[in-house]
Formats: C-alpha cells, sequence, structure tokens
C-alpha cells in the first residue's frame, strides 16, 4: 500500500480589498489535508480534436462497482483540462447506458444536462473520492486535453 496526501487551500482578501477582492465582507482561509491510502495508479492524457468525441472514461461495472460492498472499493480520481481553449464536460450514467447519451446533444450547445455532471474550463481541476457505482463518460465543446489520475483505494 501507499499513500497520496492531498490537499485543499482556499484563500481570498476580504471584499474590501484595493486589490483582488473576494466574494465575502472578511478575508478567508480554509485548509483540509488528509492521508489517503492507495494502491494502483491509472494516468492518462486524452485530446479530443473537436465537439462531439464522447468517451467513456471509466466504466464503473468493469472496474467492480457493481460486485463489492459500499465503502471497500473505490478510488480518488484527479482531472485537469490542460488544454489551450475549450471545456471539456464530465458527465456521469448509469452502467450499461451508451456514451453518446452524455454526447449527442452537444451539437446543439445543449450538451445533455441530464448527465453532465461539471464542466472543467482551460486550466480547471477536480479531485474526487469515486465508489464505481456509475460510469463517467468526457466530451469537449471543441479541441481540448484532459489530464487525469486515477489512485484505487487501498
Amino acid at each position: 500500500m501507499a499513500t497520496i496526501t492531498p490537499t485543499l487551500t482556499l484563500t481570498s482578501n476580504a471584499s474590501t480589498a484595493g486589490t483582488l477582492p473576494g466574494p465575502l465582507s472578511i478575508a478567508l482561509s480554509l485548509s483540509a489535508t488528509t492521508p489517503l491510502t492507495v494502491d494502483k495508479v491509472e494516468a492518462a492524457t486524452l485530446t479530443f480534436a473537436g465537439a462531439g468525441n464522447h468517451a467513456l472514461l471509466f466504466d464503473g461495472a468493469a472496474l467492480g462497482g457493481d460486485t463489492e460492498t459500499v465503502g471497500t472499493i473505490g478510488s480518488f480520481v484527479y482531472m485537469k483540462n490542460v488544454g489551450a481553449a475549450n471545456n471539456i464536460l464530465i458527465g456521469v450514467q448509469a452502467d450499461n447506458d451508451t456514451a453518446a447519451d452524455i454526447g449527442a446533444a452537444n451539437q446543439a450547445d445543449d450538451f445533455s444536462a441530464t448527465t453532465r455532471l461539471f464542466t472543467l474550463k482551460v486550466g480547471e481541476f477536480a479531485f474526487f473520492p469515486y465508489d464505481y457505482a456509475m460510469d463517467i463518460t468526457v466530451d469537449a465543446d471543441g479541441a481540448a486535453t484532459l489530464e487525469y489520475f486515477r489512485f484505487d483505494r487501498g
């Protein structure tokens, strides 16, 4: 087993600050960190040539999500939009759905809102636990690059 230690720090100035005013009337300083036990790591970079190139990123059932007791399996996922110009769209779907569910409406600039979970703008990132209970799908609204790491819980 191995350990990773993610740290999240949120800071902002008070809204009255002359430089980089924050969203609150007071300055904000929050920090959370915890060691996580992991074993296997999957890492990759996906490049999208343009819009509508949706793909199944993680198949929950194939990773063990349909056969294990809740809390005994899963992973921690880090994703970052490392592209230069376009958004990356992250969605979830029930196992055995098709990846087309998340991307079909993209052509009409209505990215199937029923399955989209979040959007990563250029430079944005996400770190979250994933229990393999659903599939994770990806798409982009133009040429884009997604970097990801999946750390299996140890």
